[in-house]
């Protein structure tokens, strides 16, 4: 069980993505600051910076093959098209009418696409799982740092981290500070889905 649940991240440290400026598939520019093989997929972790009333960097991932360098197309063209031609074919799956070749042509684009669309997370949850208590992390959607306070391991230990014990920094107590009022001590049960360890990069 724990071979297929609980990745493993190693470092790739002679790849040629390493420093790059690049863009990933949404356009976004960002640094690429780690490379590491996750199944045999390589993925970057990448920082951009955050807007100025935040200050700071920002943390994400992506496969390798959908990056851009200076306009370039990446070795994967057309991710957000296929994606959308992904969502055509299941939509009419789920249609009357739906034949054996509209679901060969699912599971077809369905497995050429998969690699990309889970790069990222499998990635973040391997560095989640080989965190620490003390280690830095970085929390999306609120642009938020916070420090791991409490790994809270399952009981079986060949499960992924699902949540984690995180103290917020001032900066985000300050921003919401109803959450002192629930959680006095600073310390929240937080998804590990809004956690990207900061890997000493912030």
């Amino acid at each position: 069980m724990a071979a297929e649940l609980v990745r493993v991240a190693r470092v790739v440290s002679d790849s040629t993505w390493l420093g790059k400026d690049v863009t990933d598939h949404l356009g976004r520019p960002a640094v690429v600051r780690r490379v590491y093989d996750v199944n045999g997929q390589h993925t970057a972790v990448l920082t951009s910076a955050l807007p100025a009333i935040k200050g700071g960097e920002a943390i994400s991932g992506e496969h390798v093959d959908l990056l851009s360098i200076g306009g370039q197309a990446p070795i994967f063209p057309g991710y957000l098209d296929k994606l959308d031609e992904l969502a055509d074919l299941e939509n009419t799956l789920h249609s009357e009418g739906a034949t054996e070749e509209d679901a060969l042509l699912f599971r077809a684009a369905d497995q050429v696409l998969k690699p990309y669309q889970q790069a990222e997370y499998h990635l973040r949850q391997a560095l989640v799982d080989q965190a620490e208590p003390g280690d830095r992390v970085y929390l999306t959607g609120k642009d938020w740092y916070a420090t791991i306070a409490d790994i809270g391991d399952h009981p079986l230990h060949d499960l992924p981290r699902m949540a984690l014990g995180i103290h917020l920094d001032d900066s985000a107590l300050a921003e919401e500070p109803h959450l002192l009022e629930r959680h006095p001590d600073g310390i929240i049960q937080l998804s590990t889905l809004m956690m990207w360890p900061t890997l000493g990069l912030i």
